[in-house]
């Protein structure tokens, strides 16, 4: 899935998130953007403030649209072909609640193993109460996409978030829902390998 089929008011949401999430990035950053759709949107919004950006997704045709960011075409099964401690961040934005729920764990200490001390987590993702209003948008009203709504796996808690970094070697170190409550952010702070 990703943002092909997207409609204005998904890009409008799009938007809404990445500036959400860029406020987060520290500047000369390196990031690694899972799951960044086939137009890498966030990506290339970001790219000024990043010294190298690399997005992935199974979705996307390769490129480099600009001299620091580059695109691959990228499906994910057990592990990322980066040298540990490649990254200073890695967003994963309106992607979670898309991975198989026996598939987190392994992503997410893999997300973990790449990045650098310190490094970073951002993600957003739908929380438990915008279900049935997303399911409603999606297919009675039919003005979001109902291919990318009937995909999720699972919506995300704060609880389930705080577990989820406990259990890979993070710490979660912001939480905040955004649209009325509907969207959350999150950062996980990778911590020390021990």
């Amino acid at each position: 899935m990703g943002t092909k089929d997207f409609n204005a008011l998904d890009l409008f949401i799009c938007r809404w998130r990445s500036g959400i999430v860029r406020r987060a990035l520290r500047p000369g950053a390196t990031l690694l953007d899972f799951g960044c759709g086939h137009q890498a949107l966030f990506l290339q919004s970001v790219a000024p403030a990043l010294t190298r950006g690399i997005g992935l997704d199974y979705d996307a045709s390769p490129a480099r649209p600009a001299a620091n960011l580059e695109i691959q075409q990228f499906h994910f099964t057990d592990r990322f072909a980066f040298a540990d401690g490649t990254f200073d961040h890695v967003s994963i934005l309106a992607v979670l609640e898309h991975i198989p729920l026996d598939q987190v764990d392994v992503l997410f200490r893999e997300f973990h193993r790449i990045l650098r001390p310190g490094g970073s987590v951002l993600l957003t993702t739908p929380t438990p109460a915008s279900r049935p209003l997303l399911e409603f948008l999606a297919f009675r009203l039919k003005i979001i996409s109902g291919p990318e709504i009937a995909d999720h796996k699972h919506y995300w808690n704060r609880a389930d978030i705080q577990a989820l970094a406990a259990r890979d070697g993070f710490t979660l170190e912001t939480y905040q829902t955004f649209q009325v409550g509907l969207n959350s952010f999150a950062v996980l702070r990778r911590l020390p390998v021990t």
